[in-house]
C-alpha cells in the first residue's frame, strides 16, 4: 500500500488532469503512475522519500502546461529504464511505443567508466530524440526543474556542480524553445546555489527599497492606464516580476545596486497588433524613450513576439513588453503550445533546431557536446528572410554563412546578398535585425576564400563537402587561384615564388609538391592567406615564440595582438592578416569589424590552443565605479594577490579607479571581478580595451 505522502500526490495529479484530459486519457495516466509507483518500489531519493514522489511532481508540472497524456505518461516514467529492472520494450508494450520513445530520449547513458562521456553522450542523445519529437526537451526540462527545487537535500558540491550544469545547458536551451517562464524559473535557482552572497545581498536590496519601488511602481501603473483609457486601447496592464531579470543584469555586471533598485517592468495585454503599435506610438509622444524594439515583425529565438520599450521618468526608469495575448502565452511556453503557437513563433523555434540538427551530425559524442556549449553561450544575431523567416547566426556571421543556413543550394550557386535592399559582397558581416536576400546563379560554385570568413559549422561542411568533390585536376586550379589572390596583399604572385620559398612552404607544410599545397588550399584545409603570412610577413622572427603558439594553426607564421582591444587567452578572437603578420583581434573588435567591411580577404576564424599556457601572460584593464582612497587601493591590490593576480597599476580618476592587471587567461579576469565586486560592495566593473591613458571610455564586451 502506498504511504499518504504517495496517495496526496497521485490526487493531486488527477485533479490537475481531470480539469482538462478526457476519461479515458486519464485512466491511461494514472495506469503509467501505479506502473511506476511499482518499478520504483523500496526506492528513496537522497532526501528519504519514495523515489515515485519526483516523476509524479515531474508529471503535474507538465499538466498545469496542459500538456498531452503520452508527455504526462512518459514523465511518469522517465526513470524506468534507467533505474530499474524495466526496459523500453516493456514500457512500449504496456503502454505505447511512442510514449517508450519519449522515455527512452530523456534515459541517459552509461555504457562508459569515462563519465564525462557518459555525460556528453547522453546530451548527444538528448538532441537526436528532441529533433524526432520535441516533446522530450520538455519532460527533460521538467524533470530538471522539480531536481533544482530539491538540491537542500545534496552536498554544497553537487548542488553547484548540478546548479552550473543547468545554467549552462538547461536554462539557453528552454529560451531556444521559447520555454521562457521555466527557464526564468530555473535561472532564479541557479543564481541561489551558484552564489548565495550576491544573490542574497540583491534580495535584501529589492526588499530594502520595496515600499518606494512600490510607490513608483503605482504612478507608472496609473500613468498607462490613463492613456489606455483616454485613448480607448481595450487591454490590461500587469505588474511585471522582473527580480529574475534585474538579478541576471547585476550578475553578469550590467547595472550596479543603485541601478538594479530604480527599475521597474510591466506587461501590457492587447487585443491586435494594431493596438500594440498605437500605443507605442502614443508613448512615444508622451515620454522619453531610451529604447524600442520591434519584435513583433522580427521576433526572438523561441518565438517571442512584443514590442519592447524602455521608457525614462523622473527618478525611474521603466520596461515596457507589449503584445498580444497569445503573443504573451507563446513567450512563457514556446514549443509547449505546438501548433496552436503563432506562426512566427513556430518559424523562430524550427530556425534553432535547424542549427542543433548541425550539432548532431558529428561522430564523436564528446565533440558535439563541446559544439553545444559553444552554440548556446556564443553571442548570436537574428536576420530574416524577405519573407520574415527568422535565421539564427553567431556574431559576426556574413552573408555567404546565411545562405547555408537559408539551402544548400543558396550557398552552393550565391553570388551576392541584398542586405536591407542594398547589394553587397557575401563576404559582409550581418547584424541582427536585417532583411537578407541572396542573389544565385545556376552556374556559379563554391570559392575556397570563403573558408577566410565563414563562421558557422554548417556553411563549413558544405563549403568542404562540395570541394573534396572536385575533379583533382579542378581542386589545383582551384587552390592556385586562391593562393594567388592571397599574395596580392603582399604585391606578389605565384610567379614571383623562388625554389627557396617553395622549398620553406613544403617543409613547413611536410608535403612533397606544390601540387599538394594546392589540394590542402582547395578542400579548406589550409587558408591560403596562412601561407602567404609564412612567406612574406615583415620581420618574421626566425623562432616562433611560446606565445605565438597559443593560436592553432599557426606554426611558423608572425603572430602578435592587437593593442586596440588587447585579446586574452579564451577571448572569441578573429585574425586580420596585414603586412606586418597576422593580427590576433577580439572578435568584436570594432576595428576588426571595419577592416572586415574593407578586406573580408583578409580575415580569418581562429582558435586558441588552451595546451601548456600557465607560463603566458596578458594585461587586462579593469574600470571601478567607485574612486578609492589610499587604503582600498591596498585592499584592492591584496585581493587581486589572492587571486594569482598581478596588479601593473591603479589610477584614481573622475570618480573611478582604473586598474591595469596581469592574467593568464579570460575565466581569471572573471575571478578577480566577482571577488572585487564582492568585497567593494557591488560596484559595476567594466573590462576595458585599452588602459586609460589610450581609451578612457572605450569597454571591451
Amino acid at each position: 500500500m502506498p504511504g499518504p505522502e504517495v496517495s496526496q500526490a497521485k490526487q493531486q495529479l488527477k485533479i490537475i488532469i481531470d480539469a482538462y484530459l478526457s476519461e479515458s486519457d486519464v485512466e491511461r495516466v494514472l495506469e503509467a503512475c501505479d506502473y511506476a509507483d511499482v518499478a520504483h518500489d523500496g526506492i528513496t531519493r537522497k532526501s528519504g522519500e519514495p523515489y515515485i514522489l519526483h516523476p509524479i511532481a515531474v508529471s503535474c508540472i507538465l499538466a498545469h502546461m496542459r500538456l498531452d497524456a503520452e508527455t504526462l505518461m512518459a514523465a511518469l516514467l522517465h526513470d524506468v529504464i534507467e533505474d530499474t529492472e524495466f526496459n523500453k520494450e516493456d514500457i512500449a508494450e504496456r503502454f505505447s511505443k511512442t510514449v517508450a520513445e519519449l522515455v527512452d530520449g530523456v534515459t541517459k547513458l552509461s555504457h562508459s567508466s569515462d563519465k564525462e562521456y557518459n555525460k556528453a553522450a547522453s546530451f548527444r542523445k538528448i538532441l537526436q530524440a528532441t529533433l524526432q519529437d520535441p516533446r522530450v526537451i520538455i519532460i527533460k526540462l521538467a524533470d530538471r526543474y522539480h531536481n533544482m527545487t530539491t538540491l537542500g537535500a545534496l552536498r554544497p558540491d553537487k548542488r553547484a556542480r548540478i546548479a552550473q550544469e543547468t545554467f549552462e545547458i538547461f536554462v539557453p536551451m528552454a529560451r531556444l524553445v521559447g520555454m521562457n517562464e521555466m527557464a526564468d524559473n530555473l535561472e532564479h535557482l541557479c543564481y541561489q546555489n551558484l552564489d548565495l552572497d550576491m544573490y542574497n545581498n540583491v534580495q535584501d536590496a529589492l526588499l530594502k527599497t520595496k515600499p518606494k519601488r512600490c510607490e513608483y511602481q503605482t504612478k507608472w501603473e496609473n500613468n498607462l492606464t490613463s492613456l489606455l483609457q483616454e485613448h480607448k486601447i481595450a487591454g490590461r496592464i500587469k505588474k511585471k516580476n522582473n527580480n529574475i531579470e534585474l538579478l541576471r543584469h547585476f550578475v553578469k555586471n550590467d547595472i550596479d545596486l543603485q541601478e538594479l533598485t530604480h527599475s521597474h517592468a510591466f506587461e501590457i495585454i492587447l487585443q491586435s497588433i494594431a493596438d500594440c503599435d498605437r500605443l507605442a506610438e502614443i508613448l512615444r509622444n508622451s515620454f522619453q524613450v531610451l529604447h524600442y524594439e520591434d519584435h513583433i515583425r522580427r521576433p526572438l529565438p523561441g518565438g517571442n513576439q512584443s514590442l519592447m520599450m524602455r521608457l525614462k521618468g523622473e527618478k525611474t526608469t521603466l520596461s515596457l513588453t507589449i503584445q498580444t495575448e497569445l503573443m504573451r502565452k507563446a513567450a512563457r511556453f514556446g514549443v509547449v503550445l505546438g501548433e496552436n503557437a503563432p506562426q512566427a513563433c513556430r518559424s523562430a523555434i524550427q530556425a534553432s533546431m535547424q542549427n542543433l540538427n548541425v550539432l548532431v551530425d558529428g561522430e564523436c559524442a564528446k565533440t558535439t557536446f563541446n559544439d553545444l556549449l559553444d552554440y548556446l553561450h556564443q553571442e548570436k544575431i537574428w536576420v530574416y528572410t524577405p519573407h520574415g523567416h527568422l535565421h539564427e547566426l553567431p556574431q559576426g556571421a556574413t552573408a555567404v554563412d546565411f545562405a547555408y543556413s537559408a539551402s544548400l543550394f543558396l550557398g552552393n550557386h550565391a553570388v551576392g546578398a541584398k542586405i536591407n535592399g542594398e547589394t553587397k559582397p557575401l563576404s559582409t558581416p550581418l547584424q541582427s535585425g536585417q532583411v537578407i536576400e541572396i542573389i544565385t546563379d545556376v552556374l556559379a560554385t563554391p570559392n575556397p576564400d570563403w573558408l577566410s570568413f565563414i563562421n558557422t559549422q554548417k556553411a563549413r561542411r558544405a563549403l568542404q563537402n562540395i570541394l573534396r568533390d572536385q575533379d583533382l585536376d579542378e581542386q589545383r586550379l582551384v587552390g592556385q587561384q586562391a593562393l594567388n589572390r592571397a599574395l596580392k596583399l603582399f604585391n606578389r604572385s605565384i610567379k614571383d615564388l623562388t625554389q627557396s620559398d617553395w622549398e620553406n612552404v613544403l617543409e613547413w607544410r611536410h608535403i612533397n609538391s606544390p601540387d599538394d599545397l594546392y589540394e590542402q588550399i582547395a578542400v579548406g584545409d589550409l587558408l591560403p592567406q596562412l601561407v602567404a603570412n609564412h612567406l612574406f610577413a615583415q620581420d618574421a622572427p626566425q623562432e616562433v615564440a611560446a606565445s605565438d603558439r597559443l593560436i592553432q594553426g599557426t606554426e611558423g607564421i608572425d603572430v602578435k595582438y592587437a593593442h586596440c582591444c588587447n585579446p586574452v587567452l579564451g577571448d572569441p578572437i578573429q585574425g586580420h592578416l596585414s603586412r606586418r603578420g597576422l593580427i590576433v583581434h577580439r572578435s568584436r573588435c570594432h576595428n576588426l569589424l571595419h577592416e572586415q567591411h574593407l578586406h573580408p580577404e583578409n580575415i580569418m576564424p581562429l582558435q586558441w590552443n588552451t595546451e601548456n599556457t600557465d607560463e603566458i601572460s596578458f594585461s587586462a584593464y579593469l574600470s571601478i565605479n567607485i574612486n578609492m582612497n589610499d587604503e582600498q587601493v591596498s585592499e584592492l591590490i591584496y585581493q587581486c594577490r589572492k587571486e594569482k593576480v598581478g596588479v601593473e597599476s591603479v589610477r584614481p580618476h573622475d570618480g573611478k579607479t582604473y586598474v591595469n592587471i596581469v592574467v593568464h587567461n579570460r575565466k581569471q579576469i572573471a575571478e578577480v571581478i566577482r571577488n572585487l565586486r564582492m568585497h567593494f560592495g557591488f560596484p559595476r566593473i567594466a573590462r576595458l580595451a585599452q588602459p586609460l591613458n589610450t581609451a578612457e571610455t572605450s569597454i571591451a564586451s
